[in-house]
């Protein structure tokens, strides 16, 4: 104790008691003689070397003591180098600890998995009896131990109310708890501990840029297990867990985002696609049945126009919960594309998929906010195997069945089932019908898009039907009411054009028996005329109902549309006469029009009648960019352009139709009213 204060070596040969007492210490045992020297590191005593003697005086002298000296010095750099070696060490355990820590953190972003065996990497590399790791569940104000390791690992699940115990008390301080000796089974209930039998604790905040994500709770059954040191270990552990799970909760949450509708909250068109390749994958190996029912909104399109696209993702939102909160846990809901939605439904037979198609079809009717708006669905259900074999042939028959409930008037379920084997080619033709009838009834957009998916649909109706049907009077009636019902549709698109197609068939009604011609040919004339503008389809709405006059490029495209218009109805090879005069109605007497140049005769005659017609209709319809022609003026301009643009004789054959008052009604103005006063009408209003 004396050599270890002074640092100084003491050497007594003789009056052991007598000098002892001199230095002011006690000794510890008996003795006759002592030499001693301290151990010194950087200048500090940290230990003794000492010999003594208990049978003689005078048994150590100062080479003695020399001796000790050097022994000492040698041990004092020994101990040192144990002492940096057993530092090294430990350093490098923590270190590698730490590293392993990362590695773990990085191999899955999987939270439980990665909590887990990061839990066991610091049970197995630290002398702890337990490792837990608890994380924040905001909504119900609680800790949830995720993640455990250790001897009787009991805490799993486990729930721990915020400020309560040490685990809670950290959440709601975001300090460390740290307790040293716990006596008492009561302090163990307050702390709330894991073990029934701790006796020290640390409980450390997880926490990433200010927010808690958790907490890190480490026991040990020993008092004091815990130094300085090691909690500042366990600090830098809890960070790196914080790291680790904010990178998992952000890929969780990105990868949520990725199969779920920003929208509606459903899942996505990719998700439902992945579903249902590994429904089928499934269902294949075990022999199930599963159906796919295929939704869309009627009169969807009116919402948007009217009330606005806000007020249009209100009700889609509005759908998108009916449909999840209604179907079966098991059942996957995803968005397919606008207003349609569609639900996956495993281990269902078409009479249970009806069932539940019905149940959705009458929730969606009956909610009040889409009942306000009108606004129904019609729903297209099939089943697997019975209807298809295979997910796009699945996707394709309950889309068809879909379309068969749109084009029945909607806010029905169409299923499938409901078709016999015998039945199969008639119903494919009603389906390519109600696909076409629906299409054009949605007043689509104009341009090469909307012109592609229209001779797409009429190619299929041509399919179905095979070659037998070579005149236009065969053609089952839907196919020609779609097909006229095609070019209205592009005339309501501009309220300019609005029955034009209709006013210029009955001009020419009126100037084919101005010529005497038979009934039939009259006929062909009068559907040529209606479907005379059809081919504007294919033109660009910027360019079709511009408010203003064309340039020279624009107006290049839109003498593309007699040409598109023919190519249009190729598909219907029954009604090739009437193509042929819808693609020659821009044809100039003197060949100056288009689209083949044709001069005189060798025009259709229908054509010719068509040109004078539309011109006519044309020049006596409002336009905000031009003057507005009378009848009268309309026939002088015809007649100045007769035998160039027009076909003489025809224009003369107009001009008499015209005063014999063939033509039943002028057409319509927006404005006005007509009045009929017996034959003759005037306008009023």
């Amino acid at each position: 104790e004396y050599v270890l204060r002074t640092k100084q070596p003491l050497l007594i040969r003789s009056n052991f008691w007598e000098r002892v007492e001199e230095l002011g210490v006690k000794p510890g045992r008996e003795a006759r003689a002592l030499c001693a020297v301290p151990v010194i590191s950087h200048d500090k005593a940290f230990g003794v070397i000492a010999t003594l003697s208990h049978t003689e005086d005078e048994a150590f002298d100062a080479e003695d003591a020399e001796i000790l000296r050097i022994v000492a010095a040698q041990a004092a750099i020994a101990i040192e180098n144990a002492h940096l070696f057993t530092e090294e060490q430990r350093k490098t355990h923590h270190l590698t600890l730490l590293n392993n820590v990362s590695r773990k953190a990085i191999s899955t972003l999987n939270p439980e998995e990665m909590l887990s065996e990061i839990a066991s990497e610091i049970h197995t590399n630290l002398p702890y009896d337990h490792i837990g790791i608890g994380i924040l569940d905001y909504a119900n104000r609680e800790v949830v131990i995720q993640a455990e390791a250790g001897h009787s690992a009991q805490g799993l699940n486990q729930r721990i109310k915020l400020g309560e115990g040490c685990v809670g008390q950290v959440v709601v301080s975001g300090n460390v708890q740290r307790l040293d000796a716990i006596a008492s089974e009561a302090e163990r209930q307050r702390c709330r501990t894991i073990l029934p039998n701790t006796c020290s604790l640390v409980a450390l905040p997880v926490i990433y840029a200010d927010q808690m994500l958790g907490v890190l709770n480490v026991e040990s059954r020993k008092p004091y297990a815990f130094s300085d040191e090691e909690v500042l270990l366990l600090c830098t552990l809890a960070d790196q867990i914080a790291s680790a799970l904010h990178n998992a909760f952000v890929f969780q949450k990105a990868k949520e985002q990725a199969i779920t509708d920003g929208l509606t909250g459903v899942k996505t068109h990719r998700f439902f696609m992945e579903a249902l390749n590994a429904e089928w994958r499934r269902a294949t190996r075990v022999g199930r049945s599963f159906s796919l029912l295929l939704l869309d909104l009627d009169k969807f399109k009116f919402v948007n126009d009217y009330y606005g696209h806000l007020e249009g993702d209100i009700l889609l939102q509005r759908v998108g919960r009916l449909l999840e909160h209604n179907c079966r846990r098991s059942d996957v809901v995803a968005r397919y594309g606008g207003d349609e939605f569609v639900v996956l439904m495993p281990e269902t037979n078409a009479e249970q998929a009806l069932t539940l198609g019905e149940k959705l079809r009458v929730w969606l009717a009956n909610d009040p906010l889409l009942r306000e708006k009108k606004i129904t669905a019609s729903l297209g259900l099939a089943t697997f195997p019975t209807h298809a074999s295979t997910p796009p042939e699945l996707i394709q028959i309950s889309d068809a069945s879909m379309y068969l409930a749109k084009h029945q008037g909607g806010n029905t379920v169409v299923s499938a089932d409901r078709y016999k084997v015998s039945e199969q080619k008639e119903w494919q033709r009603s389906v390519l019908e109600a696909y076409l009838g629906v299409t054009i009834k949605r007043l689509f957009a104009t341009g090469p898009e909307a012109f592609d998916e229209i001779y797409r649909r009429l190619e299929q109706i041509t399919e179905s039907l095979g070659g037998d049907i070579t005149e236009a009077a065969d053609l089952p009636a839907p196919i020609l009411e779609t097909v006229t019902s095609l070019a209205f549709a592009i005339d309501a698109k501009d309220h300019y054009t609005q029955g034009h197609s209709q006013n210029v068939a009955r001009y020419c009604v009126a100037l084919a028996r101005q010529l005497g011609l038979p009934e039939k040919e009259i006929e062909e004339i009068r559907l040529a005329a209606i479907l005379h503008d059809v081919g504007k389809i294919g033109i660009p709405e910027r360019i079709l109902h511009k408010p203003a006059p064309l340039d020279p490029d624009e107006f290049e495209i839109i003498k593309e549309h007699s040409a598109l218009g023919a190519r249009i109805l190729e598909p219907l090879r029954a009604i090739a006469g009437i193509q042929k005069i819808v693609r020659h109605h821009h044809e100039c007497i003197d060949g100056s029009g288009y689209p083949d140049g044709l001069q005189g005769e060798k025009i259709p005659l229908a054509s010719r009648i068509i040109a004078i017609a539309d011109a006519f209709d044309t020049m006596i319809t409002e336009r905000t960019y031009r003057h507005t022609r009378t009848r009268v003026e309309a026939v002088e301009e015809l007649q100045r352009f007769a035998g160039a643009q027009f076909d003489a004789k025809l224009v003369q054959a107009f001009v008499e139709a015209l005063k014999k008052d063939l033509m039943v009604a002028e057409p319509l103005k927006y404005g006005t009213r007509v009045v009929e006063q017996g034959r003759r009408i005037t306008r009023s209003g």
